[in-house]
């Protein structure tokens, strides 16, 4: 199993005997007690690292240790929607929700060259950005601030010539970037709210974006990549500095934005198009929730 945060929702995904993934919230239901600690890890049954009250695999109540009374039937753990897309592991509080494949719509279509089932996961960062995860969105859907903010980026490629490809389902799109002569970063994604990845030689850089607060996220790059991928160290360290680089600005944007000292501003056209999409769907979402 291993557990995440999602949102605020304490979670935990197991692989199952016959190969299957179950997702459930870790939350016991006799009193919030946790199923499994932080992290990963092995076991048969799920055992409440509270008071010891076990289930079964599938989440069902197998005994309430020495409770002293008659346990209403139907207590279980509380399960959420899981399924596993060419070998990543998507999670959706949301039972009503249609199937991924059908929610992604026409996204797979741009991966469908990268061969994401023979790379393996190799390594995780996590850093804390002081910004909203939205702040940290609008800096990734433009490559405006390429040439002023990722100096050595901009040295591998054409930083000028930074395309995002909108098609007509605006919660996606595709950034490419022609490299100038050998470079780690050409093509990079979204996908909303809070998807993100970068395809690299030989490899696949998973990126989220999950609120802390409403000045706070984590962003975590989970890195894959092909047994025989080479220089997987040297676009390792592109990529932290990038990552370094790009929340440096988001915090410093954010801080900007509290102060009350910036007001409005202009999209470009030419370069930001994908925020005005992107704003939209923020209006709408809150707008339905509201």
């Amino acid at each position: 199993y291993l557990t995440e945060d999602l949102a605020g929702f304490p979670l935990f995904v197991r692989r199952l005997a016959d190969g299957s993934l179950s997702a459930f919230h870790n939350v016991c239901p006799h009193r919030a007690g946790p199923l499994v600690w932080e992290g990963c890890g092995h076991s048969a049954n799920l055992t409440c690292r509270y008071h010891g009250w076990a289930f079964t695999a599938t989440g069902d109540l197998l005994s309430a240790r020495d409770f002293g009374a008659e346990v209403p039937q139907g207590i279980a753990l509380t399960s959420v929607q899981v399924v596993s897309w060419r070998g990543l592991v998507f999670v959706c509080l949301d039972p009503s929700t249609p199937p991924l494949v059908e929610w992604l719509g026409g996204f797979p279509d741009a991966l469908v060259d990268v061969p994401l089932e023979g790379y393996r996961f190799v390594r995780r960062t996590v850093r804390r950005v002081a910004c909203n995860w939205k702040t940290y969105a609008d800096n990734f859907l433009e490559g405006y601030h390429v040439p002023t903010v990722h100096p050595s980026m901009s040295r591998d490629a054409d930083a000028m010539q930074y395309v995002v490809h909108q098609g007509d389902d605006p919660r996606w799109n595709i950034h490419t970037m022609p490299p100038r002569g050998e470079t780690y970063f050409s093509v990079f994604g979204w996908f909303w709210p809070c998807f993100a990845f970068n395809v690299v030689p030989g490899g696949f850089a998973v990126e989220r974006w999950l609120p802390r607060g409403p000045h706070a996220i984590d962003v975590i790059f989970d890195y894959l990549f092909a047994d025989d991928a080479v220089d997987t160290d040297a676009i390792f360290i592109a990529s932290e500095e990038v990552a370094d680089e790009d929340a440096r600005v988001s915090a410093f944007v954010q801080r900007n934005l509290v102060s009350g000292a910036y007001d409005t501003g202009l999209l470009s056209p030419k370069w930001e198009p994908a925020l005005a999409a992107f704003h939209k769907m923020v209006r709408d979402a809150v707008s339905a929730t509201s």
